[in-house]
């Protein structure tokens, strides 16, 4: 049997979205999902597209991660028509509040930015920011506004991208774990896994928090898991949908919940719920809507974010290594950034032209020697 073009380790967000972009350019690739490990980002996310409410000042990824958003709204129609599967894209802005003086002072600071940067961005008042949340805290003195920031559903949307891949002739293989990169005169030769040799013409890491630990890589891969726990409490009576980022934590409406996070947490691969996180997450949700206060955890769980030092993903080809590819790392916005990689990573791969400067996701930006 021939062997594949492209070889995907990881199943993921990311993986399917580099898995069904290559598909669509007509390369043969297979898919491999080890289907064992707890704690994988993708099923855990809360789902924001917070494209502007992530953004720091001077932030480089601000342009690509607003694409990335973007990209969503042609993406979720086709993956509807392709697949039957609904992503729930919701695009009806995303607040940032504000508590305290400084924290109004920088908000306003960055809005200014986003706005002199060409994105749609407001800064509403105390009065304002209630009238489109009327059960928000009333120690909230102002907020930073993204109207075209929004959210989505996480396993609808990895539903649909894997479905999508295979419809487009890409080999899902569950159940199996890439062990080993296969490496011979600086060019890949495809993978070593739990089943035994895969040859390929090119390998694309997208293995999440785990890409850093597979063995035959060139050089160490700077992604480590943070992890975020997540609590689920019923959303209060009769409050519109909305997403609100404030307090050092978050409150998502979907599907008539309340998902209330998350934690940035140093614990290895360890993804258990803890009281303390529990309790940081539900202090952060309450202080922005009240009525959370003391209301019952329906259910838990904890993620590991695939993070690297400067908290932007690795996009690309490796420098030295011809035919090993990177997508992994992207933190905190993984869900947002995902199924434009893949539309980057099949790009890339095609030698097709790309509308954004990379260096800022470059694999070589770590490795100096």
């Amino acid at each position: 049997m021939p062997h594949p073009d492209v070889i995907i380790v990881g199943g993921g967000v990311v993986g399917a979205a580099c898995a069904r972009a290559l598909g669509r350019a007509k390369y043969s690739v297979t898919l491999i999902e080890a289907g064992s490990k707890s704690g994988t980002a993708s099923k855990a996310a809360a789902g924001m597209l917070a494209a502007l409410a992530e953004a720091g000042p001077e932030d480089p990824m601000l342009g690509l991660s607003v694409r990335a958003r973007d990209f969503y709204l042609e993406l979720a129609p086709d993956l509807l028509d392709e697949t039957g599967v609904d992503i729930g894209l919701w695009t009806e802005g995303v607040f940032q509040a504000a508590f305290s003086d400084e924290e109004v002072t920088r908000r306003r600071s960055e809005v200014a930015w986003q706005r002199q940067s060409g994105f749609t961005s407001e800064w509403l008042s105390a009065e304002e920011v209630r009238a489109n949340v009327p059960g928000i805290s009333q120690q909230v003195l102002g907020a930073a506004f993204a109207p075209e920031d929004g959210a989505l559903e996480p396993l609808s949307l990895l539903e649909a991208l894997i479905k999508s891949a295979e419809a487009h002739g890409v080999t899902v293989v569950r159940g199996e774990e890439v062990l080993k990169l296969k490496v011979r005169d600086d060019r890949i030769e495809g993978a070593q896994t739990t089943e035994g040799a895969r040859p390929a013409g090119a390998v694309v890491l997208a293995a999440g928090a785990w890409s850093g630990r597979l063995s035959g890589l060139p050089r160490p891969l700077s992604v480590e898991p943070i992890r975020g726990q997540i609590a689920v409490l019923d959303w209060p009576p009769d409050q519109p949908r909305t997403v609100i980022y404030g307090a050092g934590g978050y409150v998502v409406q979907r599907s008539g919940e309340a998902i209330v996070g998350s934690t940035m947490e140093h614990s290895g691969f360890d993804d258990s719920v803890t009281e303390d996180g529990l309790a940081a997450v539900r202090l952060a949700a309450s202080r922005i809507y009240p009525a959370l206060q003391g209301v019952t955890v329906k259910r838990a769980w904890a993620g590991l974010r695939p993070q690297t030092p400067d908290g932007r993903p690795i996009i690309g080809p490796d420098p030295t290594i011809s035919g090993l590819w990177y997508a992994t790392g992207h933190g905190r916005n993984g869900i947002l950034l995902a199924a434009y990689t893949g539309d980057l990573l099949a790009r890339l791969h095609s030698g097709d032209p790309i509308e954004h400067d990379l260096s800022c996701v470059t694999p070589g930006r770590f490795w100096n020697w």
